[in-house]
């Protein structure tokens, strides 16, 4: 599993979409494989929150990594 500074250098890697006051998306544009699973990713969505309210517009697998501040990292797998 990456760890936390790992995750943090892999977004100089993504390309930004959207950022608002509780999470921050990423779209894998250069098919980084997830830390989770190890098959290539499509989003990384940045929960900034301990409590995060998501609304997903379609049906997508997830893998999840916590670090120590808190924060919640999805990686999306469409």
């Amino acid at each position: 599993m990456a760890t936390v500074d790992n995750l943090d250098e892999m977004k100089s890697y993504l390309t930004p979409r959207e950022e608002n006051e509780a999470t921050a998306s990423y779209q894998n544009t250069t098919a980084i494989a997830c830390p989770v699973c190890e098959d290539s990713f499509d989003y990384l969505v940045v929960c900034k929150h301990d409590e995060t309210s998501l609304s997903l517009g379609k049906v997508m697998n997830l893998c999840t990594v916590t670090n120590d501040d808190g924060r919640l990292f999805l990686f999306t797998h469409e």
